[in-house]
């Protein structure tokens, strides 16, 4: 929930009301966060699968290296 004040006038009245913070509700917020929270899995996983993805080229490299070198049939 966002606060609001006031900032007086230069004559000293009260002005119009000013919002600070976020102005969304807990649910929002959890909700966002579970947004945030889903997608960051989501790049994670990506991130694994190219890791292993990138492993297994070097596995493949290595062995037609040592293939190309006599070393393996």
């Amino acid at each position: 929930m966002a606060m609001e004040y006031n900032q007086r006038t230069e004559n000293g009245d009260l002005g119009q009301p000013i919002k600070i913070g976020t102005g969304l509700k807990l649910d929002d917020r959890v909700s966002s966060l579970g947004e945030q929270l889903a997608q960051e899995k989501i790049k994670g996983i990506q991130k694994d699968l190219l890791i292993n993805s990138l492993g297994e080229t070097v596995t493949q490299l290595k062995l037609e290296v040592m293939a190309l070198k006599g070393g393996v049939s």
